[in-house]
Formats: C-alpha cells, structure tokens, sequence
C-alpha cells in the first residue's frame, strides 16, 4: 500500500548526511516552499545502537514541536511510514553554518564573535527557562546557521534533552566542545554554556578546541578583546561552579563588552536590536562582510 505522506513533497536532493541520517533539500506541495526533510537512516547492525538513534530521532521531533523561538529551526511535520522508516520536516534555513564560514574567512574578531554569542545566549537562555530545563548539548560551529538576515539559527537538535535530576542522560559528547560532566552522564545548563565558551573560541582563533581545555584564545590571536577572553576561560571552567550562572548572565557581560568594541564607526548598523553606532563609508564590520558574502552566494548545501 503506497504511504500517500510522500505526496505532499517532492524530494529534490540530498544535502547532508551524518551517521544516524540523510537530510534532503524538499519541496512541501501544500505549503508551497522549499523545507529540510531528515530521514533517519542507519547503516550500523547493532540492535542498541539503532534503537539509541531511533529514541533520538523520536525525542528531536517532540522537543521542537514544544519550542517557540526565532533562534530555533521550526520543525514542521514527522511521519513514520508502515515499513518503519522515519522522516522529520523542518523549515529550510537559507544562509552556511559558523565552519562554513570559518572555512571561508578564517578567523572572527571580537566584535563579531561577541554578536553571535548575544544571539546564542538568547537561545540558550529560552531553553533554559523552559521548566523543566531543556539542554542543547552539542553548541558547537556546525550546528549554528547564519542567515543572509545575520540571524543565528539553532539548527540541529538530535541530542538536546529535558533535564532530569534522577536519571543520567545518555553519554553523548561532541570531542572539544563537550564539558567534562557530559563524558558522566551529568550535563546541566551551564554544560550549554561551556560548549558556548569553546565555540567563541574556536571562531576567534581558528584552531580546532581539545577535548576538556579550558580555552584562552589571545594566546593564539593576540587582537581578542581582553574582557572577552576573561569571560571564554571563566566559561570553559573544569568546575561548573566556576562559570557563569546562566545564560542571561553571560548575555549581560557580552553586551558590555559588545558596547566597550562598538564606539569606533561602522558603514552599518549592528544586527543587534537597540545597538546603532556613527557610519562611515571605508569602515564595515566582518560580521557584514560574511553576510553579504552569503547573500551573493548559491545555497547549495
């Protein structure tokens, strides 16, 4: 009997791919635009395993179908056909993620890499206060999109779980970016904001973050804006007790931090709502010059 779900897209190509899935680029007939379908499509043999990525699979499409933020990848249909294949739909994401772009301009500066952490603490900060908790656990540059619009996107959230006070969460770790509680089974909010502190790392310097370091990028990039690299190594504390408390915290230290860089001119206006700074015409920010280059570029991956 024909899955009459497979009516309502038209697969057009196939634009990623991971060990536990397929993710195409599709057309939704009804909603009449392009959207991501993720088909979960395992080639291990090992029962457990492929019963872990179902589980996982399961869970993303519930936990984004609770969530309501401009900074998350809306998802907009899940099917399961008769034959046990499984397929997420989600919102098409125009725009490269961070290692796209750090492939492709090198290194950030300050002032851009304080304008991407002030739009991941407010992502953060959201799944935060959901009750109870919900916790990314894998912030790292491959999962954040930037839009031509300069809007950071949350776009993968196959590992983010719901925090439970009782049970150990299943050992998940992204090698670099995960925090040392992660490897026990023990994330909590602030493991979030750890991976946040290598990530602004990495785009600082360049230099691919080693598993459970704390980071000090001005020793690789001499031009990072001494507050800044305060809060990254305060963020990628071994102890959890020595980081930030929260999101919300961190987001306040980076707007001051972002209004110490932001007093020099600029052709335009920060992506940052209520920030705005004097122009002019031989000044443009790098965090500009990345947006125009994926505005004038084929988003073919």
């Amino acid at each position: 009997m024909e899955d009459s779900w497979f009516n309502y897209y038209k697969f057009l190509k196939p634009i990623g791919s991971g060990g536990m899935g397929i993710v195409y680029l599709a057309y939704a007939v009804k909603l009449n635009k392009e959207v991501v379908v993720k088909q979960l499509a395992s080639k291990s043999d090992d029962v457990y395993e492929i019963s872990e990525a179902i589980r996982l699979f399961e869970r993303e499409a519930k936990l984004l179908r609770t969530l309501s933020h401009s900074g998350i990848v809306p998802i907009l249909d899940y099917h399961v056909t008769v034959d046990g294949k499984y397929f997420l739909v989600m919102d098409y994401i125009r725009g490269k993620d961070l290692s796209v772009v750090l492939k492709n301009f090198g290194t950030f500066d300050s002032e851009a890499t304080v304008e991407i952490g002030i739009q991941c603490c407010k992502v953060l900060d959201y799944m935060h206060s959901q009750n109870p908790p919900i916790i990314y656990r894998d912030l790292k540059p491959s999962n954040l999109m930037l839009t031509p619009e300069g809007k950071v996107i949350f776009i993968d959230f196959g590992i983010a779980r719901i925090v439970n006070t009782v049970d150990k969460a299943t050992k998940v770790v992204t090698s670099g970016y995960s925090p040392p509680e992660q490897y026990y089974g023990r994330p909590e909010p602030r493991s979030d904001l750890y991976a946040l502190g290598i990530t602004m790392g990495h785009l600082l310097t360049g230099v691919k973050p080693k598993p459970l370091t704390q980071s000090n990028p001005i020793k690789d990039n001499s031009k990072v804006n001494g507050q800044l690299n305060d809060l990254i190594f305060r963020l990628t504390s071994y102890n959890i007790e020595d980081r930030p408390k929260s999101a919300n915290e961190v987001l306040s230290e980076l707007k001051v931090i972002f209004q110490t860089l932001k007093g020099y001119p600029r052709t335009t206006q920060t992506s940052l709502p209520g920030f705005s700074t004097p122009s002019r015409a031989t000044d443009t920010t790098l965090l500009q010059k990345i947006i125009n280059f994926i505005k004038n570029i084929k988003n073919d991956t």
